[in-house]
């Protein structure tokens, strides 16, 4: 057993450990990251790449802290606890660390017309909160074939393209990453990541050793001092003197997620490495683990023998963009709709819902039901507008041999349907307001549409895709932090020496979903625990 010395050791390649070594670096640390995959990136490399920071310096509507908490209220719900003074320094935290890290080379830039997820309500905006990174893959060198691969979104358009210059156009956004695909320019979610990996690895030359899972920590008199590692080479022990930073995920990989999110079935969307080490290695010397947001779970759907990258485990494509598009909707085995298929938040309560009468989840299973006309003009997954689908998708030539194949209840499809296509003429969605969020209109729907997330299911012949549950990485239960970072034991105490940042650590700030606050909040913890571990 080999032994190194570091000032800060951060635990994960992914977003927030690599922060916290631009961080660490630049207030003069020996800072090492360990990744136990081959990839760096982590989540926030498969995610969508926002980042939410209310009041920011790129924002020039004049938005303010006592606006973008009016909206967090409206998130939150009425009648729901929320500690205001600790969010309020979170907001502020935000703000100078998105600062402080654009100043440091992550290029950052503001998406316009990127509107709150739940505008208009008090405190939101149309645009000035939502901030993306595009950095061209050239720029990461010999780290660009470690980046961990986008699975879920087409890169080479930014947001901003997509959502100002573009308006929505979604033949006019994939004929134009189509046209870019040999630029190889990161945008998305491995535009965020490449964005801190080329300030950390590339401009910075932090230290960062792939495969190298840490399995312990090492601790003295109540402090942590440093981590126990296997590598390609074998079990090497590391100390720091100042601090580990566990930037590790949640556990949505982990036998019992989905009994600890009280789902059907949780089938973990994020890279396979996100099984909860974070969890056990803090709880192993004290640490206390909490519930803070509520439970968030996608639907999607396994295409073929598809697999993450670097890992023969199987994949499960998100379909975040996919449904809400319109001529399509969502139904359980009665054939009924159970929520706004064009925002996949709005899905959850109907996923966690028990019919506690028939004994059964009362949405699940659930298919993707859609015609011809979906497939003629939209992407499905990996599949381009117009391609053939694989047999994972069954095509039926009328609604009642779907219903009969599938065992849904026919005369509710029917019924169903009939009632969709006539909110699909009127334009309004009078049972679950389909369409009605204009982030959803924006970023998931055809602009050549009144509504741009309704269209009638009517164009023979007509296809269903089974659907599951899948996990994205934000598991509702996570190690208890303070508002520098640091890991706190049940009585509140600080565990010296041990911080945690991202999903490894539970949202309190919100109980709520906000697109693109689990990017910020993991890159502003990382930064506020490197800070700490310095000025204390």
């Amino acid at each position: 057993m080999s032994a190194t010395e570091y000032d800060i050791v951060c635990v994960g390649g992914g977003l927030g450990g690599l922060a916290a070594a631009v961080r660490a670096h630049d207030l003069g640390a020996r800072v090492l990251v360990l990744e136990r995959s081959a990839m760096i990136g982590g989540v926030a490399a498969y995610s969508g790449g926002f980042c939410w920071v209310g009041a920011n310096h790129l924002d020039v509507g004049g938005d303010t802290l006592a606006a973008t908490e009016d909206y967090l209220d409206q998130v939150q719900g009425s009648g729901r606890p929320v500690d205001r003074a600790a969010r309020r320094e979170y907001l502020e935290s935000a703000i100078e660390a998105t600062r402080w890290f654009a100043a440091a080379g992550v290029p950052f830039s503001l998406i316009r017309d990127a509107a709150d997820l739940y505008e208009p309500a008090p405190g939101s905006t149309a645009q000035g909160r939502l901030l993306e990174c595009a950095v061209p893959g050239a720029d990461l060198g010999p780290w660009r074939e470690h980046l961990r691969p986008s699975v879920y979104y087409r890169t080479g358009v930014t947001r901003d393209e997509s959502y100002h210059v573009l308006a929505g156009d979604v033949a006019a956004r994939l004929a134009l990453a189509a046209k870019r695909e040999d630029e190889d320019l990161l945008t998305h979610g491995v535009g965020l990541a490449a964005g801190f990996a080329r300030a950390a690895l590339v401009r910075r030359g932090v230290e960062c050793r792939l495969e190298h899972r840490v399995v312990a920590l090492r601790h003295e008199d109540g402090r942590v001092t440093g981590v126990i590692a296997e590598g390609p080479d074998g079990r090497v022990e590391i100390t720091a003197t100042r601090g580990v930073l566990l930037a590790v995920g949640g556990y949505g990989n982990a036998p019992d997620a989905a009994e600890l999110e009280d789902v059907p079935e949780l089938i973990e969307a994020s890279p396979p490495v996100v099984s909860g080490d974070g969890l056990t290695l803090a709880q192993s010397v004290g640490a206390t683990v909490v519930r803070g947001a509520d439970p968030f779970v996608v639907l999607g759907a396994r295409f073929e023998d598809h697999t993450h990258p670097g890992s023969d485990e199987p994949l499960f494509s998100q379909l975040l963009e996919n449904l809400g598009f319109p001529h399509s909707i969502i139904v359980n085995r009665d054939g009924n709709r159970f929520g706004d298929e064009s925002y996949y938040g709005a899905l959850i309560r109907g996923l966690r819902s028990f019919d506690s009468r028939r004994k059964q989840w009362a949405n699940f299973p659930c298919w993707l039901v859609f015609d011809e006309s979906f497939r003629r003009n939209y992407p499905l997954g990996p599949y381009a507008p117009g391609a053939d689908h694989p047999a994972d998708v069954l095509r039926f030539d009328s609604l009642g041999e779907l219903a009969t194949g599938l065992g849904i209840d026919e005369p509710g499809l029917a019924a169903t349907v009939a009632r969709f296509n006539r909110f699909a003429e009127t334009g309004e969605d009078a049972d679950f307001g389909r369409g009605s969020l204009p982030f959803a209109r924006k970023a998931y729907g055809d602009p050549r549409y009144p509504n741009p997330n309704l269209g009638a299911v009517a164009t023979a012949p007509f296809y269903a895709l089974p659907l599951h549950v899948l996990g994205v990485g934000l598991c509702s239960l996570g190690l208890a932090i303070d508002p520098s970072a640091r890991v706190l034991r049940r009585d509140g105490s600080a565990i010296a020496g041990l911080y945690a940042t991202g999903n490894a650590a539970a949202t309190r700030e919100l109980k709520g979903y906000v697109t693109g606050l689990a990017n910020a909040r993991n890159y502003t913890y990382a930064y506020r625990a490197v800070n700490d571990m310095f000025v204390g």
